[in-house]
């Protein structure tokens, strides 16, 4: 039986060859694309769950005075594992950036983390050498990843015990390689190349700030047996917070949160928190976008056999006729449409597999599809069998129900209701389209915006070069700034210990006149007194840093918020006392506001004090042969510090690179809007093509009786026109809301003009215009003759 019916439906899908290839290239297109967003969805729900007992590990985080902080003290680990019941365990890590020499070759290494001995018996990061219990016990050991092996003896066999020298201090620390790990999965929230122990951390930090500074990323693994509900959790989070109470009496107001392994990939937005952090609202975003793109091609296949219907009224009839029950024809109609849909599917495959070099660059993924696994497999056969069973269950219910006696007598079978139907979907499916299509727009001009805003200093031309910060080469900086005063390529320079786009040191800072429990926190920058020049900034009041005055060392400079938020008015703010958790200075000046955060958050307080050590070196290049300068620059810089690494960036590059998320949606919205466009006029140039066969008489009729060929395309045109409006009545509302509601997380944001939906409606209706016309086109030109013969 079942034979049979593959056999009819093969031969049926044969005979309609236009449509049947309508379907599945609708079909495989959507499956495309929706395998390719499930993938990346996949990806991002998958990150560290590779952790044998990821459901177990937890972080510590906090809410220090007004900020939330994904680092907490030093001594809160060993704290929660010995005081808490249920901790089974507790480690801690600390990113670490230093110039790192093996042999006679430098590497600047920013990915380095201290880490306890216990970390690698928490988290799942096999060792491909070397004793996982022993690894980090020596306080000169050293573990490195494969890649960093290869990158420093070129294999990985033989690297345990060979040795490298890392600046650390003022002599820097040889130390010794004790394992080296796999490389780090690429869905770890945690990305490093070497693991350095947690005793070298502790001898070159201040012991002091043990319960003070939060400086560490600190996670904890619970008892298997220990039930890890909303409230337990709560309760650890407590304990934490009575034990630093005990331990620390700064009146300074601090929450603790615990936060699962799990979620930190997306969930996390913290000050100082690790780097590369998605967003949970771009996965509900991407994984709707997959669902309406298959609902369109769906749509397009429900549209198109439906209206095929006619055609095949007869056959269901003489099959009742014959003795055929209605289950036996809906088999054979869903049939059909499994076996469309398995067609397009390995066309998806197909097609997915050739684009996912490409998809990956546009995502910054490295995702594969590989059928040996049986979840993809499950996920494959998941969607056939839904795209299946949703395109094909109302065309084999309706054409199943067609009465035979009706049918073989020629009677109508497609009544009002069911054009209806059709209509809808077709509104629907062109909602979805036009929604995407809005969303683009404003994901586009949300971006320009960000990228042309203010931001309060001027970010062309701003070169910065990594300086050395330790050892004699730091004593050398005067003379490397005594040759760049001599270069005609550079009109002014400055060194800051961070950059403005990534100021991650923090402070708790507050008046006088403010309540020893009012601290609230700020960033740190330490810099020198042509900060304000090369930034090209704008100094409100008072005076910035000076050379000629002594005593700098014990003021400050601040910005318009931190000044608000200490409710100080910019006319007496010069003069003013600011208290630290450990001193106090004077104000001597405020700037205006400057963005050094991403736009989707409000200007920080920042606090500015005189730096006397190293960091960066940012220069304000004249504009013209960049490359020219960069090569001076190198030359100066290997004439002062010999062989250590010249690493280089440009500023305005770097605030490029806080909004890649936003850049890669845009892309990928700008791709799949297009898609749902073009698999969308598939099912319209379909049914235009089957509403001018089924009324090609008719239009033979009017010529005949002396309508003109405008007249016949505007008639066949007007319907699906009148849809598309409709379509754009429900879009535009629903877009404006999505689009508003995805803007509300950027603190700077752009306002959605009526242009952006004129432009998509425009676009629309043009599109639908083009699609139909052809074949209303194509009708109204035809030969009446040849439609009335056989009449």
């Amino acid at each position: 039986m079942f034979k049979s019916y593959f056999k009819i439906a093969f031969r049926n899908l044969l005979r309609q060859k236009l449509f049947t290839g309508l379907n599945v290239f609708g079909l495989a297109i959507g499956m495309t694309c929706s395998l390719l967003i499930f993938l990346w969805v996949q990806d991002e729900l998958s990150f560290d769950r590779f952790n044998k007992d990821a459901g177990n590990i937890y972080r510590l985080t906090a809410h220090v005075a007004n900020v939330d902080a994904a680092t907490v003290p030093p001594a809160m680990a060993n704290a929660i594992k010995t005081e808490i019941p249920g901790v089974k365990n507790a480690t801690r890590i600390a990113p670490f950036h230093r110039i790192v020499t093996v042999g006679t070759t430098k590497f600047d290494e920013k990915n380095i983390y201290f880490a306890d001995n216990n970390f690698l018996q928490i988290f799942s990061y096999p060792l491909l050498s070397g004793n996982v219990n022993t690894v980090l016990t020596a306080p000169d050991a050293v573990v490195l990843t494969a890649a960093a092996a290869i990158r420093y003896f070129g294999a990985t066999d033989g690297a345990i015990g060979k040795t490298i020298y890392i600046d650390n201090d003022i002599k820097g620390t040889t130390l010794t390689v004790t394992g080296v790990l796999k490389d780090i999965p690429a869905n770890s929230h945690l990305q490093f190349d070497m693991l350095l122990p947690m005793q070298l951390y502790d001898k070159i930090n201040n012991p002091d700030g043990a319960w003070t500074n939060f400086d560490v990323y600190t996670y904890f693994q619970l008892a298997d047996h220990f039930a890890a509900t909303p409230e337990a959790l709560r309760k650890i989070a407590r304990q934490a917070e009575d034990i630093r109470k005990r331990n620390d009496k700064a009146p300074v107001p601090v929450s603790f949160f615990v936060q699962p392994l799990t979620d930190i990939h997306l969930y996390s937005h913290y000050m100082l928190d690790v780097p590369g952090q998605g967003n949970k609202d771009y996965v509900m975003i991407f994984s709707l976008v997959a669902v309406f793109i298959l609902l369109i091609a769906c749509i397009n296949f429900m549209n198109l056999s439906t209206a095929l219907s006619s055609q095949r009224a007869k056959e269901v009839g003489l099959r009742k006729t014959l003795g055929a029950e209605r289950f036996q024809l809906i088999l054979q109609f869903m049939g059909e449409s499994l076996l469309i849909a398995g067609v397009s599917l390995i066309i998806a495959i197909v097609l997915a597999a050739l684009l996912l070099p490409l998809f990956n660059d546009l995502s910054a993924k490295s995702i594969s599809i590989n059928l040996l696994n049986i979840k993809v497999v499950a996920l494959l056969l998941a969607i056939a069998i839904l795209v299946g069973a949703v395109s094909g269950s109302y065309p084999a219910f309706f054409l199943s129900s067609f009465k035979p006696v009706t049918v073989l007598k020629g009677a109508a079978v497609l009544h009002g209701k069911k054009s209806v139907l059709r209509n809808g979907l077709v509104i629907v499916q062109f909602a979805i389209a036009v929604i995407l299509m809005i969303c683009t727009l404003v994901v586009y001009n949300q971006l320009q915006f960000i990228k042309d805003k203010n931001i309060g200093f001027d970010k062309e031309n701003l070169l910065y070069v990594k300086m050395p910060e330790i050892g004699d080469l730091h004593d050398h900086k005067e003379a490397l700034t005594t040759m760049l005063d001599q270069y005609s390529g550079i009109s002014s320079y400055t060194i800051t210990d961070n950059l403005p786009t990534y100021i991650t040191n923090g402070m708790e800072l507050r008046t006088p006149a403010m309540s020893p429990t009012d601290y609230l926190m700020g960033y740190r920058l330490r810099t020198d007194e042509n900060f304000l020049k090369t930034f090209n900034m704008q100094l409100l009041t008072g005076r910035f840093f000076s050379k000629d005055v002594k005593g700098d060392d014990t003021t400050y400079v601040v910005n318009e918020t931190a000044l608000k938020a200490m409710h100080i008015n910019l006319s007496n703010a010069v003069g003013q006392k600011i208290i630290f958790n450990d001193g106090e200075g004077t104000i001597i000046g405020v700037v205006k506001d400057f963005n050094f955060k991403p736009v989707q958050q409000p200007v920080e307080p920042l606090v500015m004090k005189k730096n006397f050590g190293g960091g960066y070196m940012v220069m304000r290049t004249t504009p013209g042969n960049l490359q020219a300068v960069i090569t001076s620059v190198r030359k100066v810089f290997e004439n002062v510090y010999g062989d250590y690494p010249f690493s280089y960036g440009f500023v305005d590059e770097d605030l490029q690179k806080l909004y890649l998320a936003e850049q890669r949606m845009g892309k990928l919205f700008n791709i799949f809007s297009v898609l749902s466009i073009i698999i969308s006029c598939l099912g319209l140039f379909g049914l235009a093509t089957f509403t001018t066969q089924r009324r090609v008489k008719e239009i033979g009729v009017r010529k005949v009786m002396g309508a003109s060929e405008a007249g016949i395309v505007a008639m066949l045109t007007k319907e699906f026109i009148r849809l598309v409006v409709f379509a754009l009545v429900i879009a535009f509302p629903v877009a404006w809301w999505a689009m508003n509601k995805w803007l509300d997380n950027f603190f700077y944001r752009i306002n959605i003009g009526w242009w952006v939906f004129a432009i998509a409606g425009c676009v629309a209706l043009l599109i639908a215009f083009l699609t139909v016309s052809y074949q209303s086109v194509k009708a109204a030109m035809a030969n009446p003759i040849r439609s009335l013969r056989t009449e």
